[in-house]
């Protein structure tokens, strides 16, 4: 059903993360050594019998697959007997001679054991094995020449000998994605081959706000397909209410010094295509079962993929019309609050007046964000104006969600509570910057009004228990932030009310 899904939108293919390299025995480059009766053996057989249903579900809607691929993730058993002659420098190295064998045996039994598979989409940059309890590894390569020799490798067994696709994804965290000159220097001396791409996220960083397009994107003498997320690294809500995102890919974000997004990509040759996704691009929720925001933003982006020449508002009100049925009127205010959003989002958690931390409130967690840049600036009551002014939008969309009809129940409802839960998630940021704005200045030493800090808190524990209310009478509603802990960001926000209650009773 979902091949058949993405078949029936215009996708050319698919891009699942199965794994595949966890569903080899590797008995071709050894014979057994995985140990036949054992669980790690037998775990193996399991996954490489998953991998083929999901193989041929695909087939059968006749949509080309090339999945995510973490080469040289190993089963243990092998990685016993050959760590040492994989490594430099305790690191695993792709110029080892070893790692190089390994890595051809790795390629040749994917195809052998899945030959319907179009090719292969290389995962380089993170390498995860959190659901793989059988196999460890990690990144082979660093530096420029390392993955030009491991680029040249796979060409010749993914493209070369099987007539494969081969997607090389540039991720990782500021050399390859960002860099032009590592870029030409890993690239420049491969061959250019029409099976294969190297692939590239649309920003000069991850998916955040705030930073250039991509300075790599063009480069060389290769092909390129331009990655795009509809949950942004799942920095601004998850898709849990509105942000839009297709004029900012498409044409520019307003904070961007130069102008610049997809549609500049137009007369570029080396510009084969855009893939994307919409789920996942996180670690968690918020959780919701209407799509509305996600389909929106996907149907922009796809539909200018296929119509480039069609501008992004006639690729709006056309979903807004047809898609959702709205009356004019009801598009035209449609586009109104999603046009807000756009920055009513950024502006919300970042800032004009200074570059904020991106990540303090990834997924649905609100975290404790330093702002003693904001002190020691002196900027303090630019900043709070500022998130005080960004409100004005969220009324205001809240104010349009309500007027609006969408002739689909579920859609229409969850329009309105969606609008309402974010403009509640920024009124709580809003505070908690105020919050943490005076605990800047605690730990600066500077003095503080204690009795507008208690204010602040009073504010905030009233306007969470709306938040709870919020979810208690609408079902729909998405789930709410956590604030009493966090993953892969600050310390969550609820220390820091834990510090000043402690703090002004002293």
């Amino acid at each position: 059903m979902y091949p058949n899904y993405l078949d029936s939108l215009g996708y050319t293919g698919q891009i699942p993360k199965m794994e595949v390299q966890c569903g080899l025995t590797y008995d071709s480059f050894e014979d057994e050594i995985i140990p036949l009766k054992t669980d790690e053996r037998l775990w193996i057989e399991r996954h490489a019998a998953s991998i083929r249903t999901q193989i041929d579900n695909s087939k059968k809607a006749g949509l080309p697959l090339y999945p995510f691929t973490d080469v040289l993730v190993l089963p243990v058993s092998l990685l016993e007997k050959y760590d040492t002659e994989l490594k430099i420098d305790e690191k695993f190295s792709i110029k080892r001679k070893r790692t190089q064998q390994i890595l051809r045996a790795q390629i040749t039994e994917i195809f052998e054991r899945f030959p319907d598979l179009d090719g292969l989409t290389i995962r380089h940059g993170e390498t995860y094995v959190h659901d793989t309890p059988y196999h460890k590894g990690e990144t082979p390569v660093r530096t420029a020449e390392e993955h030009a020799i491991m680029i040249n490798i796979l060409k010749e067994e993914i493209c070369l000998k099987r007539n494969k696709k081969l997607f090389y994804r540039t991720w990782d965290f500021g050399w390859f994605h960002t860099q032009p000159k590592f870029y030409l220097d890993a690239t420049n001396p491969i061959e250019p081959h029409p099976l294969l791409f190297f692939c590239i996220k649309h920003v000069n960083y991850d998916f955040n706000r705030g930073y250039p397009f991509n300075t790599t994107i063009g480069l060389g003498k290769h092909q390129q397909i331009i990655e795009v997320s509809m949950n942004q690294a799942g920095c601004y809500g998850n898709n849990s209410h509105p942000y839009y995102i297709g004029k900012g890919i498409i044409e520019h974000w307003s904070e961007m010094e130069v102008k610049k997004g997809l549609i500049d990509l137009y007369e570029d040759s080396k510009i084969k295509g855009v893939w994307t996704w919409t789920g996942g691009d996180g670690w968690v929720g918020p959780y919701f079962d209407n799509e509305l925001w996600m389909d929106l933003n996907e149907y922009i982006i796809r539909t200018f993929v296929h119509n480039p020449k069609k501008t992004e508002e006639d690729i709006f009100m056309d979903y807004a019309i047809n898609q959702l049925k709205l009356s004019d009127l009801d598009a035209k205010k449609f586009r109104q609050l999603n046009l807000l959003s756009t920055d009513a989002v950024y502006y919300g958690q970042a800032s004009k007046h200074f570059f904020a931390d991106t990540w303090w409130c990834r997924d649905h967690y609100l975290s404790a964000i330093d702002l003693k840049e904001v002190v020691r600036k002196e900027i303090i009551d630019k900043v709070l104006n500022e998130k005080e002014k960004n409100l004005e939008n969220w009324y205001l969309m809240e104010k349009l969600a309500q007027e609006i009809t969408i002739p689909k129940p579920e859609l229409d409802s969850f329009l309105k509570v969606s609008t309402t839960y974010g403009r509640i998630k920024y009124e709580i940021m809003a505070i908690i910057w105020k919050i943490q704005i005076a605990k800047a200045k605690v730990d600066l030493k500077r003095p503080i009004n204690h009795e507008k800090v208690q204010e602040y808190i009073k504010d905030y524990r009233s306007k969470w228990q709306e938040w709870v209310q919020l979810k208690k009478d609408y079902p729909n509603c998405p789930t709410l932030y956590v604030d009493h802990t966090s993953m892969h960001t600050n310390e969550p926000f609820q220390e820091t009310l834990i510090f000043f209650d402690s703090f002004l009773k002293s």
